[in-house]
């Protein structure tokens, strides 16, 4: 333990400098708000919209690309477009935020849930097979902060049993498989853009395909039951309105132009943290995975070893952020009880967000200075938190 002790415990933090702030913007985007203003295009028929699907489906290696209002409905398109229907059931992770559920509940589909891999917080794909029944359809892996999920049993289960798959790739933009961007390895892939992301205009999401009929089913979705080529009052039976306004993507598309630099600033304190992070005592760091071609850099997750010293989460998080260091707990609530990995990841997982790992590599010793700090002190003498920490 460093000098003068713990700062919780009134002793010196590792660090006091400010970390960088989310989300950025400048000139350029107060340009592009303004432009769109002075359109008078806000919505349908303007430019920003179809610059931002072509320019996102093309880093992506995507042919079609469909903008929508959030990352919610960026799901739902591509579950309904994959054929899903009230009454199905969507094998999905128990590990993910709420909305990876809501969008197969919202079109009367049933979430079913299998257990995580604990190295790696993804869809346990050895557990698949023993979920399907008649009624399923599709399964929905989440690409979780990032780190692609396993693709190819994924998607040889999915060929083998007739099943549809749509990635949840909410947190994993620029991620890779394989050399291939996800999104872009089961029929569909659905990304967010929420205030929290990566690449953010406070809402919106995009749905990619490289499948031109789910395509078509999906944009004559979101867009009234439109045709993409057809006359602007024939409507299909079904259809709602889930475009994207042009204020959110005339700010996607500056925020795209920087997104491949701040995700190398990203990757290489992610480096950094596994290398430092694997020498502290009590302190699980994922493993590297040589089919993992990039990661989406959008949380960097360890675990608290159970397997020693008993440390109590919350106390530990408190103790970091005394120190200098915004950890956050993640999911504290699996999305269904009773699954043991999620249960156990739920309640040792600590998170180091996008905004942080921006700081860069040099900054990421900070990182690594306070978890051996406080992880030292928690074994010495165990503390324990009664706070609830959000």
């Amino acid at each position: 333990m460093a000098a003068g002790g713990l700062a919780i415990e009134g002793g010196p933090a590792v660090r006091t400098a400010p970390w960088p702030s989310w989300p950025r913007w400048g000139a350029a985007e107060r340009r592009a708000l303004l432009e769109v203003l002075e359109s008078g295009r806000w919505g349908r028929g303007g430019r920003a919209v179809p610059e931002i699907e072509a320019r996102f489906a093309a880093l992506h290696g995507a042919r079609y690309a469909v903008a929508c209002c959030n990352g919610t409905v960026a799901i739902q398109l591509g579950l309904i477009a994959a054929g899903v229907r009230p009454g199905d059931d969507v094998i999905t992770s128990p590990y993910s935020f709420v909305a990876t559920a809501h969008a197969a509940r919202a079109l009367g589909a049933v979430p079913v849930f299998v257990d995580v891999e604990p190295g790696t917080h993804n869809l346990d794909p050895e557990l698949i097979e023993a979920a399907i029944t008649e009624r399923t359809t599709a399964i929905l892996p989440v690409h979780i902060g990032g780190r692609p999920a396993d693709m190819d049993r994924v998607n040889e289960i999915a060929a083998r049993c007739g099943l549809r798959v749509v990635e949840d790739a909410g947190q994993a933009w620029l991620a890779g498989w394989r050399g291939r961007r996800v999104g872009t390895l089961g029929q569909a892939g659905a990304f967010s853009f929420q205030s929290s992301k990566n690449l953010t205009a406070g809402e919106g999401g995009m749905l990619l395909t490289n499948d031109e009929a789910l395509y078509r089913r999906a944009w004559s979705w979101h867009d009234c039951g439109r045709d993409p080529e057809g006359a602007p009052h024939e409507y299909a039976p079904a259809g709602l309105n889930l475009r994207m306004t042009e204020f959110q993507a005339a700010i996607l598309c500056y925020g795209l132009e920087r997104l491949p630099t701040e995700q190398a600033i990203r990757r290489q304190a992610m480096d950094t943290l596994s290398t430092g992070l694997t020498g502290v005592d009590g302190v699980l760091v994922p493993g590297p995975d040589e089919r993992i071609t990039s990661h989406g850099c959008h949380i960097f997750m360890v675990r608290l070893d159970e397997s020693g010293t008993e440390v109590d989460r919350n106390w530990v998080i408190e103790a970091l952020r005394a120190e200098g260091v915004p950890v956050h707990p993640g999911y504290t609530t699996p999305l269904q009880r009773g699954l043991p990995v999620c249960e156990a990841l739920c309640r040792t997982t600590i998170w180091i967000k996008h905004e942080v790992l921006l700081g860069g590599a040099a900054e990421m010793r900070d990182v690594v200075n306070a978890f051996a700090k406080v992880l030292s002190a928690a074994r010495t003498a165990p503390r324990t938190s009664e706070r609830r920490l959000d």
